[in-house]
């Protein structure tokens, strides 16, 4: 019977449950998700964007929508790096690696649940937000227009957008195993690079589109992510986020595989 139970915990599927089990049994979970709710609902409410009254107002609507989700995109990112480091600074690595020794598959289990938790606010965030525009905007005219294809774009790929940077997030804080770090490197690599060409640096205006930010709003065509110099598309933009998460989970699982912790 034991060795059942052994060869159970080491699933993959049993490593994900642990890991949203351990995420949902802690009050940080709930405030992240109510931060990002308020905070988004708040800039679209104190927005003075007004609907345009022309042809384009369904286009605008749904963009509009897609520019709330910035702070919480921001927020989920450093959440999901400091659940990562938090296994160090706390020390339940050690519960977790003697639970799953394999820490390839912890790793992947870990990315796994912090992805599910960054989908879920996300499409919570994108309803709400949805709401609120309509709402605030509908006596302007203001409407979702379900054939266009901007929208669809946007409704799949606001989310997909946070939950690929909240893996790269695990991955970073995985790989740094330090809070600091770890929230000081999502915090370059999301915000001060992509913004660093306003501040003089005109070099850095060409790499933007291969940021996460830059990738994420070419997957999105909104702006919703920040500043980005050129446009990779839908598949592009996809492709380098994915690059960016999967690329900081296996530099994790190097590191990981060759240190003692």
């Amino acid at each position: 019977m034991s060795i059942a139970v052994d060869t159970a915990k080491l699933t993959f599927g049993g490593a994900v449950r642990a890991e949203l089990l351990k995420l949902t049994t802690t009050r940080g979970f709930v405030w992240v998700a109510l931060w990002s709710l308020g905070l988004s609902a708040l800039m679209l409410v104190t927005s003075s964007a007004a609907a345009p009254a022309d042809a384009t107002v369904a286009e605008w609507t749904v963009m509009t929508i897609a520019g709330g989700i910035l702070m919480p995109w921001v927020i989920l990112a450093i959440h999901a790096a400091l659940q990562a480091t938090g296994e160090w600074s706390s020390g339940m690595f050690r519960v977790s690696f003697a639970v799953v020794p394999r820490r390839n598959l912890w790793l992947a289990a870990k990315a796994t649940a912090l992805a599910v938790f960054a989908g879920l606010v996300s499409i919570a965030v994108t309803m709400v937000d949805t709401a609120i525009v309509l709402a605030k905007h509908g006596s302007a005219g203001a409407t979702i227009d379900w054939t266009l294809g901007h929208t669809w774009q946007i409704f799949i790929g606001v989310p997909a957008a946070c939950i690929m940077t909240a893996v790269m997030a695990v991955g970073i804080g995985a790989l740094v195993r330090t809070s600091g770090i770890a929230v000081t490197a999502v915090i370059v690599v999301l915000i001060v690079l992509p913004f660093a060409a306003f501040f003089g640096f005109e070099w850095v205006a060409h790499i933007t589109s291969y940021l996460p930010s830059g990738a994420a709003d070419s997957m999105v065509s909104a702006g919703a992510f920040g500043a980005t110099s050129d446009d990779l598309g839908i598949v592009g933009g996809t492709a380098v986020l994915l690059a960016w998460s999967v690329g900081a989970c296996v530099a994790a699982s190097v590191a990981m595989s060759r240190r003692d912790a």
